[in-house]
């Protein structure tokens, strides 16, 4: 059974590198129409111990445009023609049906973006007894971009982060595979992502948590440059901070 705590034991640096096989990122770094470009990606990995790569399939960006399980699955089938097996990956998807394929692949985690609502993803991260990257979802919302009216972000989105995981316990994933995203740049205000970022040491704790803040607009709020946030959340404790690293 996957083990956070052993895990993050085995990587070089607390980095998860993002690669989008996408053709409508928003940081438009998306592989989708230029695959042949994947290898360079290992390169670029390589130069920096980055060794852990969180491939996603679907942009995410507010107002994306749905694709179907079909279309995800060809993009995922699309990077495993180049897959290196000298990295690590997690799946960034929602979608059940490509977190077990990817699985199924020697992927070892999901990165569930929409906050694992989904009973037949618990039960596909229990089938394969793989690890699970959490993120923050209000209860109440019905897309994962619906804003919710907070009157204390860090205090909700602990209380909400609770009950997700509490669920997930609940339906027999192993506290050991779990870990927490605060969601950052999803469902919240500029300003409520940039007072959370800048509380992450409040959310370290019972799980590891990974921060996702790269390249999204919020950051400009906090005055800080990419290498001064990086330093912040290892100083806080954060376990894997989630970063674009190719162009």
């Amino acid at each position: 059974m996957f083990s956070w705590s052993n895990f993050l034991g085995e990587l070089s640096n607390n980095i998860l590198g993002i690669v989008n096989i996408t053709n409508d990122s928003f940081t438009d770094d998306g592989l989708l129409n230029k695959p042949e470009k994947i290898p360079q990606v290992y390169e670029a990995a390589s130069k920096l111990d980055i060794d852990f790569l969180d491939i996603g399939c679907v942009s995410t960006k507010p107002n994306f445009t749905p694709v179907s399980t079909e279309d995800e699955l060809k993009r995922l089938n699309t990077f495993m023609r180049f897959k290196n097996d000298n990295f690590h990956y997690s799946i960034d998807s929602f979608n059940p049906i490509v977190a077990h394929e990817a699985l199924e692949n020697n992927f070892l985690v999901v990165n569930d973006i929409s906050g694992a609502k989904e009973e037949k993803m618990i039960e596909t991260v229990k089938r394969h007894s793989a690890g699970l990257i959490v993120s923050h979802r209000n209860q109440n919302s019905s897309s994962i971009h619906e804003k919710i009216n907070y009157k204390d972000v860090v205090r909700d989105v602990k209380k909400d982060l609770r009950f997700q995981v509490k669920n997930i316990l609940d339906r027999g994933v192993n506290k050991n595979q779990v870990a927490i995203d605060l969601g950052l740049g999803f469902a919240k205000t500029q300003e409520e992502s940039a007072v959370l970022l800048e509380s992450v040491g409040e959310f370290v704790g019972d799980y590891p948590l990974v921060v996702g803040y790269s390249r999204k607009k919020f950051t400009s709020l906090l005055q800080a440059s990419e290498d001064e946030l990086l330093t912040h959340c290892q100083n806080q404790g954060v376990s894997l901070v989630r970063l674009h690293f190719i162009d």
